[in-house]
């Protein structure tokens, strides 16, 4: 079963606690997408644009629709999906991709050690609603929640809005594209035909 693992990952303690929340889980035969280790850094694909004689403006547009692509397949393509909650305020980024993976009904886990909260002490319930109301504080407790809320079916590719159909198809394409080992040119032009954004 894949898991995909959304939370901040802007500095080094960051990422080395999602790295943390990753390891045990593929340490327990779950697969992982964590999208600063497993996805592209499209944004050293920005000199290839512009050797292409592509503008800043137009390979921004192609960088994000990839970016948001890319992400919304991996989280279509998982079966759950573990929110880290720690920080001030928890990822706007990580939000998105859990508010999507509840609408498509994967299993959802959030982690959440961090003593800071938004109404004295209590989480936002919209949050907290995702996972029904329920939640982990210790990284070691993920596994076996994945394993209990997942025992009787996988999600994985289940998808029920046409919308989100549409998007996970490009999103396919785009991984395939990221993950070939064609010229960087080649994967630039690729993501334009693939996201439908004009050269011009």
């Amino acid at each position: 079963m894949k898991i995909y693992c959304a939370g901040p990952l802007f500095n080094p303690k960051e990422k080395e606690e999602m790295q943390e929340i990753a390891d045990i889980l593929e340490m327990n035969d779950f697969k992982v997408f964590l999208p600063h280790r497993d996805g592209l850094e499209f944004s050293n694909l920005m000199t290839t644009f512009s050797e292409m004689g592509i503008s800043n403006e137009k390979a921004i547009q192609v960088l994000n629709k990839a970016i948001f692509t890319l992400d919304v397949f991996q989280v279509l393509d998982s079966d759950g999906l573990i929110l880290n909650m720690n920080g001030r305020v928890p990822d706007e980024g990580a939000m998105v991709e859990a508010g999507i993976a509840w609408n498509a009904g994967k299993a959802m886990v959030i982690y959440k050690n961090d003593a800071r909260t938004l109404l004295n002490g209590n989480d936002n319930p919209l949050l907290l609603g995702l996972s029904n109301f329920e939640t982990v504080s210790k990284i070691s407790e993920i596994p076996s929640k994945f394993n209990s809320l997942l025992a009787d079916e996988p999600t994985h590719g289940k998808i029920d809005n046409t919308r989100i159909k549409n998007l996970y198809k490009k999103g396919e394409e785009v991984y395939k594209v990221a993950t070939s080992n064609k010229d960087e040119s080649v994967i630039c032009r690729d993501l334009m035909v693939i996201l439908e954004v004009c050269c011009v």
